[in-house]
């Protein structure tokens, strides 16, 4: 499983009930699960337009940065 951490830039994966499959964005922040079941963290991916919404890491791929 993938980590995310906050300033890596990710695209929503399809298969997701959301108008955000395709989308990029950039993992805002990360709140580990109360539990400690790290596939349960969430993330916080800001959009272009500084919308924010919540996400599983099986819902995010990451995406290379150009140099």
């Amino acid at each position: 499983m993938a980590e995310f951490k906050v300033g890596d830039r990710v695209k929503i994966l399809p298969g997701v009930a959301t108008p955000f499959v395709g989308v990029e964005g950039i993992i805002y922040q990360v709140r580990p699960h109360d539990g400690g079941v790290a596939t349960m963290d969430r993330h916080i991916v800001e959009f272009d337009r500084r919308e924010k919404r919540s996400f599983y890491s099986a819902e995010l791929m990451h995406i290379e940065k150009s140099n």
